[in-house]
């Protein structure tokens, strides 16, 4: 051989690989960024896949190939960087599949199409760079395409698929090297992305998106199932003060004939009924809530209403260290009264934030003295007729009891703050507990030494009452937030109080005089209409003339106001129903909820 075409032969060994990453990012792995997708792992113009085979060099599979792709160093680092702050992560690649006319044949046949996709690490090779075992050998994530494509397509399919990396305390000593697919129909990879680990299926937006644990495991295209068993391998299995178990994220169907159906969820035998309410398109609560959440989950019973179920990172760790302990735990209210109190961060409590409505904070309290700990001296301040506005010490509030169940404004709570600081008045550690807590989620914002009003309100009852009537004050207080958050629901509230059967009123600030335990200000139009709201929603439309007309049979209210407790009987409170249909009907337009249950999860 010459020496010239030596020369052009050792130029060529040297400008394959070269190629082999320029094609790469010209045909195959030009990333694309999508809302599930926070991080990306590979930028076309600075961080390259190797291609590994010639497949990957080509940058599509033609037929029964594989497709073999390596990271570097830099593609690691992305790996590295988006655990540490999830303290999960995976890899999210996006393949398109365009089968040739022969291969559209075998769609129509009925046959299992398989396609399979996996992560490769160091201790898949040997010492010289080689497979140990087959492709066909490694866990992979599997799909059987006939039960996604058809002979009708005339573009591309694009599926997006994820796989976990496993959880470590070493997690940078094992960090994946590569990634394989292997396709009985002609495809490309056309994106590849670091992510949080993300496990489930969402098929809300144009690419749906199907995610797995380090397991992998097989890809149900009906959406009928999900697989969370895996997220043992991915997430924490337990809270503690650094570590989160996992959120889980439901979309909604935003077809309107859909709206209003409840499918059933079942997770480790445990079943969730869930509504698509209107108004509501997003619901999300914590793995922590469930009985068995790392578990065979199922869909039933108008399933269509659900498009994504994922388990994903809790957003705790997004906080920074000195506020991470206060940060409210995001749910559905439905599943707060049944939550683990074994899974609770801290055991004398655990504080939530309603998913829909930020700055709607709910506690869940041990019991009542820890509960008045937090909260009695707030109560007299805020509400107790001849103690409001000012701060009573621990010896005059001795013995006294504030209420079973709790609510105040964000205005409220920065003026009994304020008021502390200003008198440099001795509050005890559960009331700064609670500063702490309001200040890390919004409902109070610094303000030299004293605090403004955020937006929003809290709620609290008490693990010592009764099942059934947590449930109803769960609703009641709930209800008080909304009225704290939106002026447009005040105002209507306003003009219903006002206009509604006036004896029906009366008979209501009567019955409030009556309960001394109450203590209401009647004379406080804002906290009636708020009352007079939250009597009304915390049952469903149907047990509110049971409910007035049972108030109105107490002694107590016969004895102070016997006229107005007799008409409530003698018109089955028909007053109080009359108003309660005309509020569930706002509430129900405007929020997609109704009287007696604020909640769109239920077991």
């Amino acid at each position: 051989m010459d020496e010239k075409k030596v020369t052009q032969k050792k130029a060529l060994y040297i400008l394959l690989p070269v190629a082999a990453v320029l094609l790469i990012v010209l045909t195959s792995v030009i990333c694309v960024k999508n809302s599930r997708i926070s991080s990306v792992l590979f930028e076309p113009d600075s961080l390259n896949l190797v291609a590994k085979n010639p497949a990957a060099r080509k940058g599509t599979i033609k037929e029964n190939g594989e497709a073999w792709f390596g990271f570097s160093a830099a593609h690691k680092e992305y790996f590295s960087k988006i655990y540490a702050k999830n303290k999960s992560a995976a890899l999210v690649i996006r393949v398109e599949f365009f089968p040739t006319e022969s291969q559209k044949e075998l769609l129509t046949a009925g046959a299992s199409i398989p396609f399979n996709f996996g992560i490769l690490y160091q201790e898949d090779f040997d010492n010289h760079g080689k497979l140990k075992e087959p492709f066909t050998s490694k866990i992979s994530v599997y799909a059987d395409l006939e039960k996604k494509l058809s002979y009708g397509d005339t573009a591309p399919v694009a599926v997006d698929f994820s796989m976990a990396l496993p959880k470590s305390e070493h997690f940078d000593s094992n960090l994946p090297t590569g990634f394989f697919i292997r396709s009985s129909v002609q495809c490309r990879v056309v994106s590849a992305c670091a992510a949080p680990a993300m496990i489930g299926f969402d098929i809300s937006t144009e690419v749906p998106f199907y995610g797995f644990a380090s397991n992998g495991g097989v890809v149900n295209f009906l959406c009928t199932t999900a697989d969370f068993s895996g997220g043992t391998l991915a997430f924490p299995v337990q809270n503690t003060f650094d570590s989160f178990m996992p959120k889980i994220i439901l979309t909604l169907s935003d077809q309107e004939e859909l709206k209003d159906k409840t499918a059933r969820i079942t997770i480790g035998g445990e079943k969730l009924y869930v509504r698509n309410a209107s108004q509501v398109n997003r619901l999300e609560f914590p793995a922590a809530s469930l009985k068995a959440p790392f578990s065979n989950v199922e869909i039933a019973e108008d399933r269509e209403c659900i498009t994504s179920l994922l388990m994903q990172s809790s957003d705790l760790y997004e906080a920074d260290s000195k506020t991470v302990q206060f940060k409210a735990i995001k749910t559905d209210p439905g599943l707060i009264l049944n939550y683990n109190q074994q899974n609770w961060r801290q055991k004398e409590y655990e504080v939530y934030e309603w998913d829909r409505y930020p700055g709607i904070l709910f506690f869940d309290i041990a019991d009542y003295n820890i509960q008045n700990n937090f909260f009695r001296r707030l109560a007299y301040y805020v509400e107790k007729r001849g103690y409001k506005g000012k701060l009573w010490s621990d010896e005059v509030l001795a013995g006294k009891h504030g209420y079973n169940a709790h609510d105040y404004s964000a205005d409220s709570l920065a003026a009994f703050f304020n008021q502390a600081t200003k008198e440099n008045f001795p509050l005890c550690k559960e009331e700064l507990t609670l500063k702490e807590i309001l200040l890390a989620n919004g409902l109070l914002v610094p303000d030299g030494n004293l605090v403004k009003a955020g937006e929003g309100g809290l709620v609290s009852i008490s693990r010592e009452t009764a099942p059934y009537t947590r449930s109803y004050l769960l609703a009641h207080e709930a209800w008080h937030t909304l009225f704290f958050r939106d002026e447009a629901f005040r105002n209507f509230v306003a003009a219903v109080y006002y206009t509604f059967d006036p004896d029906s009123r009366q008979f209501l600030l009567d019955f409030f005089e009556s309960q001394t335990g109450l203590g209401y200000d009647i004379e406080d139009e804002y906290l009636m209409h708020n009352e007079f709201m939250a009597y009304i929603m915390q049952q469903s439309i149907a047990n509110v003339p049971e409910y007035f007309v049972g108030r109105a049979n107490l002694y107590s209210v016969r004895v102070f106001t016997p006229q107005l407790a007799e008409y409530v009987r003698a018109t089955n409170a028909k007053g109080f129903e009359d108003a309660a249909v005309i509020l569930n009907d706002y509430t129900y337009d405007t929020y997609g909820i109704k009287g007696g249950n604020v909640a769109l999860i239920n077991r």
